[in-house]
């Protein structure tokens, strides 16, 4: 039975940030994409690797996050190091911080935690916009925005082999074609942080978390 990752997230008006801290995970399978029906973004993370947490042996690794809203299919990006795979994803709408990153309230499950070192209060979002100043290295990001149709993006590994269509398709090294998301491991250089501390108080949002646990 797959186990569930370690994630930490964060999060600005405009987007998410989302990091599952497992080591050498070199073939991940992710999904992103939109359920209009519920109106929230659903994440689907699968892939081998190890964790710090249950040492040196290799596990499968399965997690579904349902979020509080809508994604923009368009603008995601993916960075994958030797520890850690974090995904950076657009809202639908820019505007004032979710209250939790999950659509379902109450206590988020024990494996999510709040990404404190990518935290920053939404009243001192301006004094440290970009994803500069949120420690990424800008070269090492990959793109997957574009224009994608209804089937969503193809999976990587067919563009890889040549089915991109007519016109061909953009520098691998610098972006992906596509809607939703069938992101596949790409190789990149940052570090997302520690994980973060165990408290209850990390479960949840801080100060914006007081109404819905």
């Amino acid at each position: 039975m797959p186990l569930s990752p370690p994630v930490q997230w964060a999060q600005r008006k405009d987007r998410l940030y989302l990091t599952f801290d497992l080591q050498d995970c070199k073939d991940p399978e992710i999904t992103v994409v939109n359920d209009e029906s519920a109106h929230a973004g659903k994440v689907t993370f699968k892939g081998k690797a190890h964790s710090h947490a249950t040492g040196p042996e290799e596990h499968a690794y399965l997690q579904e996050l349902e979020l509080y809203g809508e994604i923009n299919q368009d603008d995601i990006k993916q960075v994958k190091t030797d520890r850690t795979v974090s995904l950076i994803i657009g809202k639908k709408e820019e505007g004032p911080h979710w209250p939790r990153l999950l659509k379902a309230a109450g206590r988020p499950p024990a494996n999510i935690k709040v990404d404190w070192s990518r935290w920053v209060d939404e009243d001192e979002e301006e004094e440290s916009a970009g994803l500069e100043a949120d420690g990424f290295d800008m070269s090492a990001l990959q793109n997957f925005g574009g224009g994608g149709g209804a089937g969503g993006m193809p999976d990587l590994s067919a563009l890889m082999n040549g089915a991109g269509g007519a016109g061909g398709m953009p520098d691998f090294a610098s972006m992906m074609g596509g809607g939703s998301a069938g992101l596949q491991g790409l190789g990149a250089d940052a570090d997302f942080g520690e994980d973060g501390d165990d408290s209850d108080e990390e479960a949840a949002m801080p100060a914006l978390e007081k109404g819905s646990a």
